[in-house]
């Protein structure tokens, strides 16, 4: 530990800190309501203030009742983590896809900048919201879910369904994300980052960047070169070819009736991946069983109001008939935060019919989402000489949004690509927003629960912030796209890793006059990067070892690994072992 004297002497368990709301627990039970309420350590940049709610709601005077308040509070945070899921999944992905397209970024830029970021905004915007006193959870939660990711989710898509591994990609993904993990682990060493350590991680992701288009340069030139070699006129060869060019018009995603679909996110990512098969010519495997989940025109209603409400619907109803129990429960538990979503966040959605354009809804979000704006950064207040600023916002959010409703029918105008801006912007708004509130929740159920930091990060947050991507990236796999939802598996967490390291530390630094901080760190630090390197090197060694096959028996490999890792940071928990890395021998 790097503050050995406002921490309890034990390695893991609860640490006790006078300057943090976890000495709570040295008030007497009575007072610990007061307490919290007063004290300046227990204040949150939340809405809700956890601290206070479960002392004084939920007493710890009675051992029962403090449970239920600890469990109830858990189980909020599981709803935060599926809201985070919904935005990135139904409103950044669409509107990021759209954005990719106006500003003419390649499908390789787009994949590794912009389209990443939406599949990876929960970990950076939890990275961004958090203080100095939750880097610990932060740190773990980076690491951790890197581990997960690249065991449990590659392991799945492995297992689901066994494939051929590119090997150039591959290996080009998984060096850098070695040599990532191997730079912070030398960074963190001495618990203290210069600005130049912080920005370096930006610098690695950017020669990443340069690296895969170059790569991309270097393949599309050699292809253009065989494509200049005359080829034999061979019967065979030119009857495939017709035969391919017969079939390639069912190539194609049907249309959904709507843009806030529960599979919008693996529509989208589907629909590139066949574009750029059919740009290089390939002719791809598709699951026959993929045209039963698209809608056609004919479910959209006809009628303003009637399509208004409609795409209001925070259930649609085709999603419903075609989904399983466990997804129809998801959605009923969405619903009320989807009404609130979809009134804010606009949506581009290429897969959806006139690309998701709802003409009364869209007018209306643009009198909304500037409100939402105004009052999260708490301006609404403020007057702009005798007007408060609300009511101009207002004002002026109605009058685009009536001379949207007038110049516009009722098909996909021109400019509608613009709402995907707007949508990216609201969408970043609202994952900032829940991201407080899962950090916030996170520390409340540290200190009050006895969890460590360090193992909240590792499970709650890593498991909460992937549960998504495990469950996209295995159905992509089932839809005949094992590639595209492994490849994520590397990308991903290596940009949330460098980014959400290199944002938060780089800012970090800058508060401060002499331009470096003090970061605080785990014993389970060491364990969790020798856990991350291991599970990148074994993927390396086995599939180099195999001819790059991506077998069930290396999905079965990853999930020992994963299992092992958590075994050995669950026994230093409850202090039967101590964490991997560390030496708590007195001599």
């Amino acid at each position: 530990m790097n503050e050995p004297d406002d921490f309890d002497p034990k390695y893991g368990g609860l640490q006790i800190r006078e300057d943090d709301c976890s000495y709570v627990w040295q008030i007497t039970p009575e007072d610990r309501c007061e307490w919290v309420k007063t004290s300046p350590h227990c204040e949150s940049d939340s809405i809700i203030q956890y601290s206070t709610l479960l002392f004084c709601t939920f007493s710890s005077v009675y051992p029962g009742l403090f449970a239920i308040g600890i469990i109830i509070i858990i189980l909020w945070l599981l709803y935060l983590f599926l809201i985070l899921g919904t935005v990135a999944d139904n409103f950044f992905c669409p509107s990021l896809s759209v954005i990719a397209n106006v500003l003419h970024l390649s499908e390789n830029i787009a994949g590794v900048t912009i389209l990443a970021f939406g599949n990876g905004a929960p970990d950076i915007f939890t990275s961004l919201v958090a203080s100095d006193k939750e880097m610990v959870i932060i740190f773990t939660e980076l690491i951790g879910a890197g581990i997960f990711v690249t065991a449990i989710i590659a392991g799945s898509v492995a297992v689901v369904s066994p494939f051929a591994v590119l090997p150039k990609p591959f290996v080009r993904d998984c060096l850098f994300y070695i040599v990532a993990v191997c730079w912070i682990s030398y960074i963190s060493y001495d618990e203290m980052v210069h600005l130049w350590e912080a920005l370096s991680f930006v610098v690695i992701y950017i020669l990443f960047i340069a690296t895969v288009v170059g790569m991309q340069y270097y393949d599309n030139r050699e292809e253009k070169r065989k494509a200049k070699i005359p080829g034999l006129q061979d019967p065979e060869m030119l009857k495939t070819f017709l035969a391919y060019e017969e079939t390639d018009s069912d190539m194609h995603l049907p249309m959904r009736s709507t843009a806030f679909s529960v599979k919008a996110k693996l529509d989208v990512a589907i629909a590139a991946e066949m574009a750029n098969a059919r740009a290089r010519g390939e002719s791809i495997g598709i699951d026959n069983r993929r045209s039963s989940s698209g809608s056609s025109r004919s479910h959209r209603p006809v009628g303003l109001f009637h399509e208004f409400l409609y795409d209001l619907n925070p259930i649609n109803l085709h999603d419903w008939q075609k989904s399983s129990i466990l997804v129809r429960s998801l959605l009923v538990l969405r619903a009320p935060a989807m009404i609130v979503l979809q009134l804010l966040v606009p949506v581009v959605n290429e897969t959806a019919i006139n690309h998701g354009w709802s003409k009364l809804l869209n007018s209306l979000q643009l009198c909304t989402a500037p409100i939402a704006v105004l009052f999260k950064l708490n301006l609404w207040r403020n007057t702009i000489g005798p007007v408060p600023v609300a009511l101009v916002f207002l004002v002026l959010g109605a009058i685009f949004g009536v001379a949207i409703f007038i110049m516009t029918g009722r098909d996909k105008p021109k400019y509608h690509n613009a709402f995907a801006f707007l949508g990216f912007i609201s969408a970043m708004l609202v994952v900032y927003v829940v991201a407080n509130e899962v950090m916030a929740v996170l520390q409340c159920v540290g200190f009050a629960s006895g969890i460590s930091d360090a193992m909240l990060g590792i499970t709650l947050l890593a498991w909460g912030n992937s549960v998504g991507d495990l469950i996209s990236n295995v159905a992509i796999a089932r839809r005949g796209f094992p590639r595209m939802g492994y490849s994520a598996c590397f990308g991903g967490p290596l940009f949330n890793t460098l980014l959400g390291l290199g944002l938060t530390w780089t800012v970090s630094t800058i508060s401060k006059s002499d331009y470096r901080t003090k970061i605080r760190t785990s014993d389970m630090m060491p364990g969790c990067l020798a856990f991350l390197l291991c599970t990148l090197v074994s993927s390396l060694i086995y599939l180099n070892t195999v001819g790059f096959r991506a077998r069930k028996s290396y999905g079965f490999l990853l999930y020992s690994i994963y299992f092992v890792f958590m075994l050995v940071n669950f026994l230093s928990e409850i202090h039967y072992i101590h964490p991997l890395g560390t030496d708590h021998r007195e001599d």
